[in-house]
């Protein structure tokens, strides 16, 4: 039974379930009518949560009231003994429907905040398509709710598809990896031209932790000044003026030198990591050369096969150790990483899968660099010895023992 529904779940010789996967091409061909495929969506979630989830047997059909009909798991919150995981949204359908109300910004403040900074209170519906509040409202990554990744525009464009002809089904499904109310993939539906489109979005973890500073607990390491002479070309202006500024300090260059050396400073520092590397035997397969942000710095093969994709900061004033700020761990996510814009990923064929992800911060004044290194893109663990580049086993025993996972073998390297 679905609890508090009174209705009763038939048997459906042609589909089997309970099922965690779902073929929503299955249940499109075989209706008849739209809201006996809107049933059929449910006893389809009803199945796979309960093959997902052990023991649930409170789920129940809500109404609000704004045309969509949500299955919603209250978890015993009724009960004296509630279940392990949390209430939540398993799926809702419906039709979308002309929206008379504008946004009401006290009820998203009234909503209690999604645990993790990098989330916002996202629309499972969106108000456009006549979605509110309250149940409506999930744990979604920034980006993905915002459309400002690739994989947010083609969300943002289903919503947008929907809500311009009023009356077009539209489905959603939130799938949980643990007992949280925070989706780890979103199922999403759509009718357009009498098909049915269906596209899957990963709600992912899109940023490092970011409450302290995590090149504090790396080791400092020295560098040597030959090194960094070596990576100097004195008949470059440019060059000259970022000597001068390590010798003396960024204090002897004006305000128009230091924004002019900003960029040398990076590129130095790349060229020590580069050097300093090469000596445990790291083979650079891109070194990033062109303007602006877009692209990873720098991509190694390691001697045992990983690949590891590298950011470099470099800082000249003395005491200041460059910090990664929200902007530099969403740059190091698995999305940023995967973006077709990404060069050095794109053209040698490589995906987040295939790379191990780092950073180094070089202080110039100080003649010293430190690392950190994720085997996840959720964990920057710090480099305390140069021996530990030697093997990174200690960086993920799966990932780092796993030597066919990161010998994929790339395409032509590009070095600058």
């Amino acid at each position: 039974m679905l609890v508090g529904t009174g209705v009763a779940i038939p048997s459906l010789p042609w589909c089997q379930y309970p099922s965690v996967d779902i073929d929503y091409q299955c249940l499109w061909r075989k209706r008849q009518g739209t809201d006996q495929f809107g049933e059929r969506l449910v006893h389809a979630w009803h199945g796979a949560y309960l093959a997902a989830v052990e023991g649930a047997d409170d789920l129940v059909l809500v109404d609000p009231g704004n045309g969509f009909t949500y299955l919603f798991d209250r978890a015993g919150a009724l009960r004296p003994t509630p279940a392990a995981q949390v209430p939540r949204v398993i799926g809702v359908w419906g039709r979308s429907r002309p929206v008379a109300n504008r946004r009401d910004p006290a009820r998203m403040r009234g909503h209690p905040r999604p645990s993790r900074g990098e989330d916002d209170r996202g629309h499972l519906i969106s108000c456009a398509a006549g979605g509110g509040y309250d149940i409506n409202l999930v744990p979604m990554d920034a980006a993905l709710n915002r459309g400002s990744s690739p994989d947010g525009r083609r969300f943002r464009a289903l919503e947008r598809g929907a809500a311009a002809v009023p009356g077009t089904l539209f489905f959603i499904r939130p799938v949980y990896g643990d007992e949280t109310d925070r989706p780890v993939r979103f199922e999403v539906g759509v009718e357009a031209s009498g098909q049915l489109i269906i596209e899957e979005f990963a709600n992912p973890v899109a940023a490092l932790p970011r409450s302290v500073n995590p090149f504090r607990r790396a080791t400092e390491m020295s560098i040597e000044d030959d090194l960094v002479r070596s990576c100097i070309d004195a008949r470059q202006p440019l060059d000259r003026l970022f000597e001068r500024a390590w010798h003396s300090g960024p204090g002897c260059l004006s305000h128009r030198e230091r924004c002019a050396v900003a960029g040398v400073t990076g590129h130095v520092a790349e060229s020590i990591v580069e050097l300093l590397l090469d000596a445990l035997d790291w083979r650079v397969l891109w070194h990033f050369t062109g303007p602006g942000r877009h692209g990873v710095d720098l991509l190694f093969l390691t001697p045992e096969g990983q690949v590891v994709a590298i950011e470099t900061k470099g800082t000249l004033v003395r005491g200041r150790l460059p910090r990664l700020p929200h902007r530099a761990l969403a740059q190091m996510s698995a999305a940023w990483l995967d973006a077709a814009d990404n060069p050095g990923m794109s053209n040698l064929g490589l995906t987040s899968s295939d790379v191990l992800g780092g950073f180094v911060a070089v202080d110039f004044a100080a003649r010293t660099w430190r690392m950190v290194l994720t085997a996840d893109f959720a964990e920057l663990l710090p480099l305390t010895s140069r021996d530990d580049l030697r093997s990174l086993a200690w960086l993920s025993p799966t990932r780092g023992n796993d030597s066919q996972a990161h010998q994929k073998e790339p395409n032509s390297p590009h070095q600058g």
